[in-house]
């Protein structure tokens, strides 16, 4: 008969049923969890406390390999003792593991040679049963090592250390897979961290090229500043920008939203941030928690309290001191150091388009005087014309008894005054910046023949035979003054190209296909030197006579021009021809 002792009770059966359905459970969960689990902390901390559990074990210890470096560490330790230790490969034995590969199952840890004893004295603990495996990821390579210490029933078994093994294996997996989610995701945070800088940037690159383009089209240095402001103010969210400037002795102060009352700020004194910023010519950046009791007058003109701001030196090439500041940040506490090189960027292109307007300004105003002055020239060449007739006509009524024809001399001698009138009054509008033509309908055949009288008294005394022909009568839209300008600076032309007289034939006719009037202008003097045809429309261009200005044929041009037309002329040794084409400008 056997003995009951080798016979198991039906209490023995069940506990070791219970312990097998724990153990299966706890491997379950650990399966589940690892599958599962990415975030490293809780990962680990799982894996002790089932490890613990499963081992019948104290606590669990479970050390990872530092990357790169011959170093362990340890996060989370069983219960609630959460902190970091470290301990170099090869110290102790779960570093003589790491270093071997080799897994360690000892029943007294205080006689092994390898033991550390250092930590029981530092932690107060007695480490007495410890099992400790390497653990491998799919490489075979050593990431960490589990350490299981004090089972409550003994000795570690073989047993244990298969299911350790099993569950380390299974670790080292869901380790490494949670360290490669957590650098993809660390990755992952880093690009869209970058990609959000990047926006900004380009957000910023693409404010500051609108700017550019919305002040290259404004003249007045006020807009400019104005929209400077407002652009500056959205990009940089604030509740106030300000650009203020040291003129004239004291400061001026440009603003967005613009400041009510005077544009000028009061006691920009040495407390002010204005005031050290363009003294010093360092750049200010102050937030409401580093400076609480921190007041501006600019601020206080605006009836903001102070709570942030910064303001950089505006360097624009002139002896005026700029600074540009912005006050209380819109949205966030403070400002960056972002913020205020961006401002600095800001601040130079304010003042470089300042410089840009004002150079553009006065070359305007260089170019506007000279431009006055060339016309002022071209009307002193052309008011020669009416002197002549006027002189010549003051002559002939001098010598005339007949009442009528006195009449007559008057009313030419008025006509060329009041042509006169018409230069001066050209003048004055050209200096206003104001150019156009008097365009009325005129009968050409009435013009023709008081533009006939006037040439013969032109010609007078030269030896000049004069010949007009007019193959057209009707209606044409043009300015009197400045066609008869036209002709004679032609004329005179002419005249002075022929000193021992000659032939000077005048047309006037009408192309119906183009509905153009083309007068033309004919002489049979020495013509015009080759070297000065190609620029004998532009000022100052003369063949070298005597009196002339170089004027005459530039003036020509413009006023062909006025009138939409065109101008071209044939010379040779034996003459020169010009043709004119202006449009009639009239129906019917």
């Amino acid at each position: 008969m056997a003995s009951s002792a080798s016979t198991p009770s039906s209490e023995d059966i069940q506990r070791e049923l219970t312990r097998l359905r724990t153990r299966m459970s706890a491997i379950q969960e650990i399966s589940a969890a690892l599958s599962s689990e990415l975030n490293l902390d809780r990962l680990l901390r799982l894996i002790m406390d089932k490890t613990t559990l499963l081992l019948n074990a104290d606590r669990s210890t479970l050390y990872l390999m530092e990357d790169g470096e011959p170093e362990l560490w340890a996060k989370v330790i069983q219960g609630n003792d959460l902190r970091e230790i470290r301990i170099q490969v090869g110290e102790g034995i779960a570093g003589w593991v790491a270093e071997t590969g080799q897994a360690v199952n000892i029943e007294d840890a205080h006689k092994d040679e390898r033991f550390n004893s250092e930590f029981d004295v530092r932690t107060g603990y007695h480490t007495q049963t410890m099992l400790c495996l390497p653990m491998r990821n799919h490489q075979s390579d050593i990431v960490g090592v589990i350490q299981v210490l004090n089972k409550t029933d003994g000795p570690f078994t073989a047993e244990d250390e298969q299911l350790l093994a099993a569950i380390s294996s299974q670790a080292a997996v869901s380790i490494e897979n949670s360290k490669l989610y957590l650098d993809v995701v660390s990755k992952n945070v880093a690009l869209l961290d970058t990609q959000s800088r990047l926006e900004q940037r380009l957000s910023e690159i693409d404010a500051l090229y609108q700017m550019e383009q919305k002040t290259s089209e404004e003249s007045s240095e006020q807009a400019i500043v104005q929209m400077i402001l407002k652009e500056t103010q959205a990009i940089i969210p604030s509740a106030l920008a300000v650009l203020l400037s040291w003129t004239d002795g004291e400061w001026h102060v440009d603003s967005f939203p613009p400041l009510s009352g005077p544009k000028k700020a009061p006691a920009i004194d040495e407390g002010s941030i204005a005031f050290n910023v363009a003294n010093t010519g360092e750049a200010h950046r102050s937030n409401s928690l580093l400076n609480k009791d921190l007041t501006d007058t600019v601020a206080t003109a605006a009836g903001l309290e102070l709570q942030s701001s910064i303001a950089v030196l505006m360097p624009d090439g002139s002896e005026k001191t700029g600074v540009l500041q912005l006050i209380n940040r819109r949205n966030q506490v403070g400002y960056t150091e972002t913020n205020l090189k961006l401002l600095t960027v800001l601040a130079g292109q304010l003042g470089a388009t300042l410089r840009r307007t004002r150079a553009r300004q006065e070359e305007l105003k260089a170019n506007r005087l000279a431009a006055i002055g060339q016309a002022l020239s071209g009307v002193m060449h052309d008011l020669r014309t009416p002197m002549t007739i006027i002189s010549g006509n003051a002559q002939l009524m001098a010598d005339e008894d007949d009442p009528t024809e006195r009449q007559t001399c008057a009313d030419a001698i008025a006509r060329q005054i009041a042509a006169m009138g018409t230069m001066t009054n050209e003048i004055l509008a050209f200096s206003r910046g104001q150019s156009k033509l008097l365009l009325q309908k005129t009968q050409l055949h009435h013009f023709v023949t008081e533009l006939t009288l006037e040439l013969e008294q032109e010609f007078a005394g030269h030896n000049i035979e004069l010949s007009v022909h007019t193959n057209y009568r009707g209606p044409v839209r043009m300015d009197e003054g400045k066609v008869r300008r036209l002709i004679f600076n032609l004329a005179r032309n002419a005249r002075e190209a022929m000193t021992d007289g000659g032939r000077v034939a005048l047309g006037f006719d009408h192309d119906p296909t183009r509905e153009d009037i083309v007068i033309t202008i004919t002489d049979n003097g020495s013509g015009i030197p080759a070297e000065i045809q190609d620029q004998l429309f532009e000022s100052f261009v003369s063949s070298g006579k005597a009196e002339g200005t170089g004027l005459g044929l530039a003036i020509v041009k413009k006023i062909v021009d006025e009138h939409g037309g065109s101008i071209s002329f044939t010379s040779m040794p034996a003459g020169t021809s010009f043709q004119i084409r202006i449009p009639r400008g009239v129906d019917g």
